[in-house]
């Protein structure tokens, strides 16, 4: 489940990052700041906000977020990136600040694009940049023992040039503060580009395996390399991490919004709220049902609709089991 709404906790985090702006110059530490991920209070970054990244190789703004440009992290062209295990932390912080063009732009490393229709980070490797890829340091010390940290982001070709490398992006991650990584083989994507065209997007998700409580210090990294042929620029957007995947299993939860006896509501929306405030919503259809397709088991949740011109109470249920007829009648 994600939560969109900003929290307190956030605004501490960002005047915590401008502290540390004015001890250091050097993007490396000033941005060495775990969020503190909760059920709560998930992680999330876009880009849109094109004024996080103005300057060259410097991160300041982007809080727990660090570019390398993974210099020498393989030595050969082609390399699957879910070998390249290495810690990275030494090679160039990069990124390539108000770029507007990815097809012409051939530098490789990491580039921020706030010129284009949706502003992105993007990763292309190059004979320099052998394994370019972003960092996010977490602290999952207020996530309960009971959940496991869940990873989304999308994977945008951006390069609408006739460049046709074979382009693949892995997701590794790491639990403390030095080591090599481990490599989630779910979340890989073979080629996440196509020639002449810059649509193609692939969705991620993965989970963390379960992590012992005390080990609360997570490094994610999301990392292309050099390909065969002429790289191409991946986005790597729409970055959501949270601790909402529990070891129970999930159920579907579904019903229908109704107006007096049988008129069903059409667009009316119906949302899920956990204990921690973590929330789901879906539409009802052209006859008023609805249906959650995956709510995590065991728990207890508030469910209420909104639609135009009304709301409903909130509903308390205790889901251990599939729901099919949780009905909703409004005036």
């Amino acid at each position: 489940m994600r939560v969109f709404k900003k929290s307190l906790k956030f605004f501490a985090a960002v005047l915590v990052s401008a502290s540390a702006f004015l001890l250091f110059s050097n993007g490396t530490l000033a941005n060495n700041i775990s969020w503190f991920l909760s059920p709560s209070d998930p992680f999330n970054q876009n880009w849109s906000i094109t004024s996080s990244i103005t300057t060259d190789d410097n991160w300041d703004n982007v809080m727990s977020i660090i570019g390398y440009r993974g210099d020498d992290l393989t030595a050969s062209t082609g390399t699957d990136p879910q070998t390249i295990l290495a810690d990275g932390a030494a090679t160039p912080v990069d990124v390539i600040a108000n770029q507007s063009n990815p097809n012409t732009n051939n530098t490789g490393g990491v580039a921020e694009f706030d010129g284009i229709a949706n502003p992105t980070v993007a990763l292309q490797g190059s004979g320099t940049a052998d394994a370019p890829h972003l960092v996010i340091r977490l602290n999952k010390k207020s996530c309960p023992d009971t959940k496991f940290v869940s990873i989304s982001y999308k994977v945008r070709d951006i390069d609408g040039s006739a460049d046709n490398a074979v382009q693949p992006v892995a997701l590794h991650y790491r639990v403390g503060d030095t080591g090599s990584f481990i490599n989630l083989p779910e979340a890989f994507i073979p080629d996440a580009t196509d020639p002449n065209t810059a649509t193609k997007e692939t969705s991620v998700y993965a989970t963390l395996p379960h992590i012992p409580l005390g080990q609360d210090l997570i490094f994610l990294r999301i990392m292309t390399a050099n390909a065969a042929g002429n790289d191409e620029w991946v986005g790597i957007d729409d970055i959501s991490i949270g601790c909402f995947a529990p070891t129970a299993a999930s159920v579907p939860v579904g019903g229908r919004v109704v107006r007096g006896k049988s008129q069903g509501v059409s667009r009316a929306t119906v949302l899920i709220t956990d204990e921690y405030g973590g929330q789901i919503s879906v539409r009802t259809n052209a006859f008023g049902y609805y249906r959650f397709d995956s709510v995590p088991a065991g728990e207890t949740y508030t469910v209420r609709v909104v639609g135009k011109g009304f709301a409903t109470d909130p509903q308390l249920i205790t889901v251990n089991q599939a729901i099919e007829d949780l009905d909703f009648v409004v005036d």
